[in-house]
């Protein structure tokens, strides 16, 4: 082990990716549907490697300059923060319907605050130790890459940070599989995927099949009526009769032998069809009409209306399959509320779906093309603010950068310009970033001396489950008794005050429904951003 570590040494860059490389994969790894996440990965192996003598002292000749890599890569990071958040941010702000969503976020996140704070008053975390506790309940890297940026003790942030984590990823999923049974709710009630049926909830990723109109219940009947989207959870994309492939409207009539093409999961598409016909495989189908189409909502004046409003079934002739709200996907229901930058997939004739692009946005461009302009502008300008100061207050470093990403996430079209970033550029940046950005500080962190936390493990372990567990409780039961929000609305909501992507799949299985993506969209954007400025609010308050 000290031969390799010594080769690292002399090449600390590759060092450098030896730390990202192991990081992300144990991060991946994942049992019963629990992983640490990159960053919590990425963490452990850096403090021990860092313990076993892996430096990057050689990469700077020994001397720390003002921009290293790592610094690099929080700049990265939080911008994309804000940037990712931007467009959902202000939305949530915006529709009163959504401020039920924002408010159990924001609440979860003011409790675990107020939570980790008292631990500290007990305990005596330190300045360093109670945002590293708070970060790891959590579940949040920006707030712990904010903290690690003005904090004085960077191995005791990344000891609690490493200590509390993996009970921030679990409690939340155990929570989601016990405490509804114990409050008798159901959180498939009232969701668009409840039905009379014990089906397991469903898995996998949307599928397109196609299926034969035999069953005589749905023939001379039209798909208003039916209503096939609500008992199955299936949209009905296109249609196959005689020689013509078209996009369906609701007052399309079925008849017997027609071929219809419906998305959906697994189990969805099963009960789909029971419903109609057997599946079959149909060419003419799947080419004559061309694929569905990304379509990025822009126009002043469609944001806050529902797809209903928007009739594009009926206006149009076209039907919208999928609908993408960040990172998140969104069944697409007539209640759907679409908001600024929703990204939809619209399926039709090529001359239709350019109808519906002019009404309600613009065409998505090709996910290859990617303005680095908006990073480096973005930065720059971040870095700027961040100079600023209001008398003795000042937004600092993270804080200029966050403002930043808001702002271009949210106006990414100025007149005739446009910022392209797309999804997967945008989470490659992001998750660089942290990793950078960690591996730099976990390797420094581990090579210090042993943080004085280290006699209060069990401390920390406590408190980082009653910072996890006290503020999704009490957060829960105000939106079930106080609010009156559906359970899955409430779940949703916590969940995304929560940061966890894990619970929300775990949310969704639980209620075999995509409804929960909607609450936990609105408030995980809100969240994110309280999260990145509570990193420095702690180490303040904690000191």
């Amino acid at each position: 082990m000290s031969g390799w570590i010594s080769f690292l040494n002399e090449l600390p860059l590759a060092g450098y990716m030896f730390v990202v490389a192991l990081g992300f994969t144990l991060g991946r790894i994942s049992w019963r549907g629990l992983a640490l996440g990159p960053a919590a990965g990425t963490l452990l192996i850096a403090l021990w490697l860092g313990r076993a003598g892996l430096s990057l002292d050689e990469m700077y000749g020994g001397v720390q300059p003002p921009l290293t890599l790592g610094a690099f890569g929080f700049a990265l990071f939080i911008y994309s923060v804000g940037f990712e958040a931007g467009p959902r941010f202000f939305a949530s702000l915006r529709h009163r319907e959504g401020w039920h969503f924002v408010f159990l976020g924001l609440l979860v996140n003011v409790l675990a605050i107020a939570v980790a704070l008292g631990c500290n008053a007990i305990f005596g975390f330190g300045e360093s130790g109670t945002p590293g506790l708070l970060a790891g309940a959590l579940t949040s890297a920006p707030t712990y890459a904010a903290a690690l940026e003005v904090c004085s003790d960077r191995t005791a942030l990344a000891y609690s940070f490493a200590l509390t984590y993996p009970f921030g990823i679990a409690g939340v999923i155990l929570l989601i599989h016990f405490l509804p049974r114990l409050m008798r709710d159901n959180l498939a009630a009232g969701t668009r995927g409840d039905d009379d049926t014990d089906s397991a909830p469903g898995e996998g990723l949307l599928q397109l099949r196609t299926y034969n109109v035999q069953v005589e219940a749905v023939q001379g009947r039209s798909l208003r009526e039916l209503d096939l989207t609500h008992s199955t959870g299936c949209a009905i994309t296109r249609l196959h009769r005689g020689d013509t492939v078209r996009v369906p409207d609701a007052d399309t009539m079925l008849e017997e032998g027609d071929h219809v093409g419906a998305r959906g999961t697994i189990d969805q598409l099963h009960r789909f069809e029971q419903l109609v016909g057997a599946e079959i495989y149909d060419e003419d189908l799947r080419s004559k009409l061309p694929s569905a189409r990304a379509i990025r909502v822009s126009k002043p004046g469609v944001a806050g209306q529902t797809l209903a409003d928007l009739n594009i079934i009926g206006r149009d002739h076209c039907i919208i399959t999928r609908v993408k709200r960040g990172d998140v996907e969104i069944t697409p229901t007539a209640e759907l509320r679409l908001a600024r930058e929703d990204v939809v997939m619209v399926a039709g004739t090529r001359e239709n779906v350019r109808n519906v692009a002019e009404r309600i946005g613009r065409f998505e461009r090709s996910s290859n093309e990617t303005d680095v302009a908006v990073y480096a502008g973005g930065i720059l300008l971040g870095v700027v603010l961040g100079q600023l100061h209001f008398g003795r207050i000042g937004l600092g470093f993270a804080g200029g950068l966050l403002i930043s990403g808001l702002l271009l996430g949210r106006y990414r079209r100025i007149g005739r310009l446009s910022a392209n970033v797309p999804v997967a550029a945008r989470q490659l940046v992001r998750d660089l970033g942290i990793l950078l950005f960690i591996t730099e500080a976990g390797l420094g962190a581990g090579a210090a001396p042993a943080s004085g936390l280290a006699g209060m493990t069990g401390a920390v372990i406590f408190s980082g489950m009653l910072t996890t567990l006290l503020p999704m409780l009490i957060a829960v039961l105000v939106g079930r008794r106080l609010l009156r929000m559906r359970p899955v609305d409430t779940w949703g909501s916590v969940c995304g005050g929560m940061t966890s992507s894990a619970a929300l799949v775990t949310l969704r299985r639980a209620a075999d429904s995509n409804e929960p993506a909607l609450s936990y969209a609105a408030a995980f954007a809100v969240a994110s951003v309280l999260l990145t400025l509570a990193g420095p609010l702690v180490v303040y308050l904690a000191s």
